[in-house]
């Protein structure tokens, strides 16, 4: 019997504990402009500093949705 309760327990902590374990969304910038294309990594890019615009947080993931590509210039950082 108390066996039976403690693979119960168990079970229960296991799942309460892995659904609480959410994978945290990449965040990145854009400029919320017509013409803007690309997402930075750095809202101090190089490429970001020439928005007029409003400059937001989002996932990267909303970003690609949005048709937007990495910056060119954080690109050939990370090559």
């Amino acid at each position: 019997m108390k066996s039976k309760k403690s693979i119960y327990v168990s079970l229960l902590l296991f799942f309460l504990l892995s659904g609480f374990q959410q994978k945290k969304e990449e965040q990145v910038y854009i400029c919320v402009s017509v013409k803007s294309k690309r997402y930075h990594y750095n809202k101090n890019c190089r490429g970001l500093s020439r928005c007029k615009s409003e400059i937001k947080k989002i996932s990267k993931k909303k970003a690609e949705k949005y048709g937007r590509i990495l910056c060119k210039y954080e690109s050939k950082k990370k090559k």
